[in-house]
């Protein structure tokens, strides 16, 4: 039984890591496409959110397989920042006056 936590905790952070490596891949074969920098593309409210749900899993993943307390509260305020990040940019393209 404790092979399978093992292969969940690890599993978090390889999925989220697996999901922003693939969001920006196709990111950048959507800029290319596009005749436009992969910055720009990356700063659409889609990839972002979508990023940021890989950067979530990733830290949690990180705080699943680390034994030190201190370190597991870093990652947790780094994921804070993460969701909080998130949030505001969702909130800021859902304003009247954003851009659409």
């Amino acid at each position: 039984m404790e092979e399978v936590r093992i292969v969940v905790r690890n599993g978090l952070w390889i999925l989220g890591l697996a999901i922003v490596l693939a969001t920006w891949s196709y990111a950048r074969f959507a800029a290319y496409e596009a005749h436009i920098k992969t910055n720009e593309k990356l700063n659409e409210l889609k990839y972002v959110v979508v990023i940021n749900v890989g950067l979530v899993l990733f830290v949690s993943g990180m705080v699943a397989t680390e034994d030190r307390l201190l370190a597991r509260l870093l990652w947790l305020g780094l994921g804070a920042i993460v969701v909080v990040h998130t949030v505001l940019r969702v909130m800021a393209s859902r304003a009247p006056d954003a851009k659409a």
